[in-house]
């Protein structure tokens, strides 16, 4: 059944609500001509993976999108009626890692689903920082499936750790030479 104007203005508001919290917004599509999309189970696990990540993930009317964009003077950068397929937006609240890996790795699995690309939010005091290698404020879907396919956050912590004790055990282990070899001679002048 077709929704009312008043439901359309609801909707288009809770939407805005949820971009204005987030941080990063990256488009998708979960369903292409042609090809089987997401079925509710998926849908559903995706969604509650992504929560895990403190992300969420929303299906929405082009049109509508379209609207809720508007208010923060996005649909300039972003024009949902040119994206083919069924759109769906990932509202990303903290880090954009983890909720891109499991867009990434379920998109591996489901050809409909892909990535478009990200939408950096500028602060509401007009301050961007521009993370991820990203041009504008816009995030190519290829720096996405980089960042989807990055170590996770414990080993790239341990591979700095790793570097930085590297050199510092090879000085530890050539100024114990150098002891050793005092000691040696030493202990030759001794005997």
């Amino acid at each position: 059944m077709p929704k009312t104007k008043a439901q359309k203005v609801e909707i288009v508001d809770k939407m805005a609500e949820k971009i204005k919290k987030a941080k990063v917004l990256v488009f998708t599509s979960f369903n292409q001509r042609g090809k089987k999309g997401l079925n509710f189970s998926e849908m559903e696990k995706l969604k509650k993976d992504l929560k895990k990540a403190d992300a969420e993930y929303v299906v929405l009317k082009k049109t509508l999108l379209n609207l809720a964009l508007k208010k923060f003077s996005l649909a300039d950068e972003v024009k949902a009626e040119e994206l083919n397929g069924s759109v769906a937006v990932l509202l990303v609240y903290q880090d954009l890692v983890e909720p891109v890996k499991v867009l990434h790795k379920l998109s591996k699995s489901n050809e409909a689903l892909l990535l478009y690309f990200g939408l950096i939010k500028e602060d509401p005091e007009g301050v961007v920082s521009r993370p991820y290698g990203a041009s504008k404020n816009i995030i190519s879907r290829d720096i996405l499936i980089e960042l989807a396919t990055l170590p996770s956050k414990e080993i790239l912590i341990g591979r700095v750790v790793g570097v930085i004790k590297y050199p510092l055990s090879g000085l530890v282990n050539a100024l114990q030479g150098n002891i050793r070899g005092l000691v040696g001679a030493l202990s030759q002048i001794k005997k």
